[in-house]
């Protein structure tokens, strides 16, 4: 049985990891099926865009299918809530306000849950990002970790 040495791994700067070597040994230990991606938070759209090769959507897209080009086609997908299909995708991730008509359920009564009330309790127990640290977000597969001045 392989183990990965957690000493050897810097835990103060991702941006030293030897994103190949960990991603080689997550795939051997756990067989993964897909890539594994990492996801950053930025300040600024002008932050998110200044990444080299970074794809942008070309439509409106859930955050699902962004992080799935990231693990299924090795893309480096960089959004904005403006990218994003509804409230819903943004709010998960701070880029959209989690306020008082995101947190009544309505939009997802009858549709992902029998009544406003459940469709409410899901809201309020959902850990999101908050919002308003943040503008945009980047996904890439690790082994191209993500970084504005690379």
């Amino acid at each position: 049985m392989t183990t990965i040495d957690l000493e050897s791994i810097p835990s103060e700067d991702p941006l030293t990891y030897d994103w190949v070597t960990l991603v080689g040994e997550l795939n051997q230990l756990l067989r993964l099926k897909t890539t594994p991606i990492g996801m950053k938070m930025f300040g600024t759209r002008a932050e998110m865009e200044a990444i080299p090769k970074i794809r942008r959507p070309g439509a409106i897209h859930t955050t699902d299918q962004i992080v799935a080009q990231a693990a299924r086609l090795g893309w480096t997908v960089g959004i904005t809530n403006e990218d994003l299909v509804g409230a819903q995708c943004g709010a998960v991730i701070g880029l959209h306000p989690q306020d008082d008509k995101w947190l009544s359920g309505k939009n997802m009564a009858g549709v992902w849950f029998e009544t406003i009330e459940d469709s409410a309790d899901h809201q309020a127990a959902m850990d999101c990002v908050p919002y308003g640290s943040f503008e945009a977000m980047a996904v890439s597969p690790l082994t191209c970790a993500i970084t504005s001045d690379s």
